[in-house]
C-alpha cells in the first residue's frame, strides 16, 4: 500500500491503527452499547418532550391515510413517495391510535440511529462516531420529527448508512458481497422514501467514485476499467433503480409518465428553478415548521449561532481529519451532505427546518472530527481547558435546542388540538362518512372526521369545481375557512362560525344536505 506522511491510502495510518481509540475493521461491543445509550436518550426525549399523543400534522395525515383502513385516502401529490407509508403500514393497519403509532416511530427512530451510524464504527474511531450520533440526535428538529410520519429523518438514516457502507466497500479487503449488498439496500431505501434526495446522494457518491485515479485511488491500486473498482457504482445504481421502481410505476399510472410527474412535482413545489434559499432556511431554522411563502422574521437569532458555525466547523474538521489520517471519510460525508442540501438551498422558493435533516446527519462527522482535533492538537497545558470549553459549548447547544423544541411542541400542540376540536364540532353538525371537506386545512380536519378531503386550487388541487358541486349533491360537504367571506360557489350555503378554545375563529360553510345543519349544535 502506498504511504503518504505515514498514512495509508485507505485513510488508516501506516501502523494499521487509526488515531483515537478505535481499530479500523473492528466493531467492539462497547461501541455498540455507546450508540445504544445515545439512541435510548434520543427516544426518552421524544417520549418526555414530544408528546406521544400529539395529533398528526397535515403531511402526516396524508401519508397515514394511504394505508389506513379507517379513513379515505387523501390526495397524494406528485412530489410525495410511498416509502414512509410502508414504514407505518404494519401499525396503521391494526390501530387508529396516534399514541401507538408515535410509540412505534419512537422505537424505530432510535433503532435507525444505531443502524445508520453502525457502519462508521469500522471507518473512524468509535468516539468520533459516538459524538457524531449525539450531535445529530441533539438537534431539536431531529427530536421533533423522531416520532413523526415524515420522510426526512429516514432519508438521513439511509444516507448515513449508504455513505458508511460506500467507504467500507472502497476500502481494501472490505468490499465483499455483503457490504455491496448493504450499500445497494441503503440507496434503495433512500430512493423508496424520497427519490429526488436519493438522486443527489447517488450523484455525489458516483462522482467521488469516478474521481479516483491511479495509485491515489481508495485501494491504492491502479484504476481498472471495467473491473472490481466499478462494483460499488453498480451497487449504487442498482439500489437506486430498485428503489425507484414504485415511483416509476405510479408515475405511469397516475401522472402520464416520469417526465409528466417531474413537471407536476415542480409545479406543486412552486416551479423549481434557481433560488437563493439560504436566507429562507435561516429564518425558518427555529420555526415555523413550514415557511411558505417564507416572509417570517428570523426568530431567536442567538439560538441560531450553531447553524452559522457549521461551515467553519466542517472546514476545521476536514483539516483535523487530514492531520489524523482520516480525510477521506470526512470528505465524502461533507460532499454528500452538501450535495443533499442543494435542492433545498438553491431550487425551492420556500423553507422548512426538516429539509436539511439529511445534510446535518452527514456533516456531524467532520464536526465531530473538529471537536476531537481541537482537543488533541492544542498544546498539552491547554488541553484540559479546551475539553472543558467543548463540554460547556455542547451543553449550551443542548439547552438552546431544547428551548426551541419546547416552543415548537407547544405551538403545534395548540394548533393541532384546535383542528381536533373543530373536527369534533363538524361531527356534531351531522357530517358523517361518507362526507367531504374542502377549504383551509381540509386534509387534517377531514382525516379527523373520517371524511374525504378535496381541494380545487393550490398546490394540492385534487378536483374541479363542477366535480365538487356534484359531490355536494351526493353527500355531506363542508368548506372550512378562517374568513367570514365564503368562496363564490358557497355564498348561499349555511354559515357556522366557531371560536376555538385558543380564541381563533373558524367559519364552516355547509352545502344543503338532509340532516346537516348548524342548528344541530347547542
Amino acid at each position: 500500500m502506498r504511504r503518504l506522511g505515514g498514512v495509508g491510502m485507505s485513510g488508516v495510518p501506516a501502523s494499521g491503527r487509526p488515531p483515537g481509540d478505535g481499530i479500523a475493521g473492528e466493531t467492539s461491543q462497547g461501541a455498540i452499547i455507546c450508540l445504544g445509550l445515545i439512541a435510548l436518550a434520543f427516544a426518552l426525549i421524544q417520549l418526555v418532550v414530544v408528546s406521544p399523543t400529539l395529533p398528526l400534522g397535515w403531511d402526516e395525515t396524508v401519508y397515514v391515510s394511504q394505508v389506513s383502513p379507517h379513513v379515505p385516502a387523501a390526495y397524494f401529490s406528485a412530489p410525495r413517495a410511498r416509502g414512509i407509508t410502508l414504514l407505518v403500514a404494519p401499525v396503521v393497519a391494526v390501530t387508529s391510535s396516534t399514541g401507538v403509532l408515535r410509540g412505534y416511530l419512537t422505537a424505530l427512530s432510535a433503532i435507525g440511529l444505531v443502524v445508520a451510524f453502525w457502519p462508521w464504527l469500522r471507518i473512524v474511531p468509535r468516539r468520533v462516531v459516538a459524538l457524531a450520533a449525539a450531535l445529530f440526535a441533539s438537534l431539536w428538529v431531529v427530536q421533533f420529527y423522531g416520532n413523526a410520519v415524515m420522510p426526512n429523518l429516514y432519508v438521513a438514516y439511509g444516507s448515513v448508512a449508504a455513505v458508511g457502507t460506500f467507504l467500507r466497500a472502497m476500502a481494501p479487503r472490505n468490499g465483499g458481497r455483503g457490504v455491496l449488498a448493504l450499500l445497494a439496500a441503503s440507496v434503495a431505501f433512500v430512493t423508496l422514501v424520497r427519490p429526488p434526495d436519493a438522486a443527489y446522494l447517488c450523484l455525489a457518491l458516483v462522482a467521488f467514485l469516478l474521481a479516483a485515479r491511479g495509485r491515489a485511488a481508495f485501494a491504492g491500486r491502479k484504476w481498472r476499467w471495467p473491473g472490481r473498482d466499478l462494483l460499488p457504482g453498480v451497487a449504487i445504481l442498482g439500489g437506486f433503480a430498485v428503489g425507484l421502481l414504485p415511483w416509476l410505476v405510479e408515475a405511469v399510472v397516475r401522472f402520464g409518465g416520469p417526465l409528466a410527474r417531474l413537471h407536476s412535482s415542480s409545479e406543486a413545489q412552486g416551479d423549481m428553478d434557481w433560488q437563493f434559499g439560504i436566507g429562507m432556511q435561516l429564518r425558518a431554522l427555529n420555526g415555523p415548521l413550514l415557511c411558505r411563502p417564507c416572509t417570517a422574521t428570523w426568530s431567536h437569532p442567538a439560538l441560531s449561532l450553531w447553524w452559522l458555525a457549521i461551515p467553519p466547523l466542517v472546514a476545521a474538521g476536514l483539516l483535523a481529519a487530514k492531520y489524523a489520517g482520516r480525510l477521506r471519510p470526512a470528505a465524502v460525508a461533507t460532499l454528500c451532505g452538501a450535495t443533499l442540501s442543494v435542492p433545498y438551498l438553491f431550487t425551492l422558493g420556500y423553507a422548512a427546518p426538516r429539509f436539511l435533516i439529511p445534510t446535518y446527519a452527514l456533516l456531524v462527522v467532520p464536526v465531530a472530527e473538529c471537536a476531537f482535533g481541537a482537543a488533541s492538537m492544542v498544546p498539552h497545558r491547554w488541553r484540559r481547558a479546551t475539553v472543558y470549553l467543548l463540554v460547556v459549548a455542547f451543553a449550551g447547544h443542548i439547552v438552546s435546542q431544547q428551548l426551541v423544541l419546547n416552543q415548537r411542541q407547544a405551538d403545534q400542540g395548540r394548533a393541532r388540538m384546535g383542528q381536533e376540536w373543530l373536527a369534533d364540532r363538524l361531527g356534531d353538525l351531522g357530517l358523517r362518512a361518507p362526507c367531504t371537506i374542502t377549504g383551509q386545512e381540509s386534509p387534517p380536519i377531514a382525516f379527523r372526521t373520517g371524511c374525504a378531503s378535496a381541494m380545487i386550487g393550490g398546490n394540492n388541487a385534487s378536483t374541479t369545481l363542477p366535480e365538487l358541486l356534484r359531490l355536494a349533491r351526493a353527500r355531506p360537504l363542508a368548506v372550512t375557512a378562517r374568513s367570514p367571506k365564503p368562496p363564490s360557489y358557497a355564498r348561499n350555503w349555511e354559515l357556522c362560525p366557531f371560536t376555538l378554545p385558543d380564541g381563533k375563529r373558524w367559519y364552516v360553510y355547509l352545502a344543503p344536505f338532509p340532516g346537516v345543519t348548524c342548528r344541530k349544535v347547542g
